[in-house]
């Protein structure tokens, strides 16, 4: 949860309001409505926090490789169709990961956390963050992903322009084929809330992209976010009922469009923090 605010008061029909610096609203000492934060991470434990236990984190910033395709810090694995290009860790300042399709209509190629170690609950707020770029073998074909899932059919992603899966748990943010548009979704099973067109990919550009959850009970609510280098805009809040939700995995991936150009997404990093 966010910390202790700094408010403000009124006082409307004899109660007694507060505002606080994350705009949220408080009524008799109980927050009562959760405004977005202005930024990704203005209601993240602090960096100089130095009790570690109070959130579990990843931070895969791709610079210690074991191999040519798995890292030694975080366990990912393959998902695609077995047609894929060849992975690689390149020999570059910051760690980035190339993630490369097939020369093929609908290959696809993407990496999931093995665990299932992240679940929407209440009073477990959560941020996710990830930065790449990708430049395009053919203009609006690709398509890429990333976010949370319980469901990694396909990559946890869908041929042509049909977007993420029909039915999973989790969100995701991403571009789909024959279009510039970032989109963003919440899913519980097979209902699903989607913000669409939240900003304009650029091609060989870094962009970041994630999301807020902010553990409210019941029904809570997601933010997501992109940065294509101007600072994090936020996108339309969209909800996600808390009941029946699964574990999830951390996930991402390209895919390559209908002319079929191999495609590479180039990953700098993929951050995950979490109340416990």
């Amino acid at each position: 949860m966010a910390g202790t605010p700094q408010i403000r008061n009124s006082v409307a029909g004899g109660k007694f309001f507060q505002r606080g610096i994350d705009d949220s609203l408080i009524s008799m000492g109980s927050r009562i409505a959760n405004a977005p934060p202005p930024t990704l991470w203005a209601q993240a434990p602090a960096a100089h926090d130095n009790d570690k236990s109070r959130a579990f984190e990843v931070f895969e910033d791709f610079l210690c490789p074991a191999s040519a395709t798995a890292s030694s810090y975080m366990a990912w694995t393959a998902l695609n169709d077995g047609g894929t290009g060849t992975p690689a860790f390149q020999d570059a300042a910051g760690g980035i990961f190339n993630v490369v399709t097939a020369a093929a209509d609908n290959d696809y190629a993407a990496y999931s956390s093995v665990a299932e170690n992240w679940k929407f609950v209440a009073d477990k707020n959560l941020w996710f963050e990830a930065r790449f770029k990708l430049a395009e073998a053919t203009t609006n074909e690709s398509a890429w992903w990333f976010g949370l899932s319980d469901t990694l059919t396909t990559g946890g992603f869908q041929a042509n322009a049909a977007g993420p899966l029909a039915s999973y748990d989790g969100a995701l943010i991403w571009k789909d084929e024959a279009t510039m548009l970032i989109d963003f979704e919440t899913s519980n099973a097979g209902t699903q809330a989607t913000t669409t067109n939240m900003g304009t990919f650029v091609t060989d550009t870094w962009t970041k992209v994630g999301f807020y959850f902010d553990g409210a009970a019941t029904t809570s609510n997601i933010t997501p976010y992109i940065d294509v280098g101007s600072g994090w805009v936020a996108g339309t809040v969209q909800q996600i009922t808390l009941s029946g939700l699964e574990e999830m995995h951390l996930v991402f991936g390209v895919k390559a469009g209908p002319t079929a150009a191999a495609e590479t997404l180039q990953v700098d990093y993929i951050r995950a923090v979490q109340l416990r």
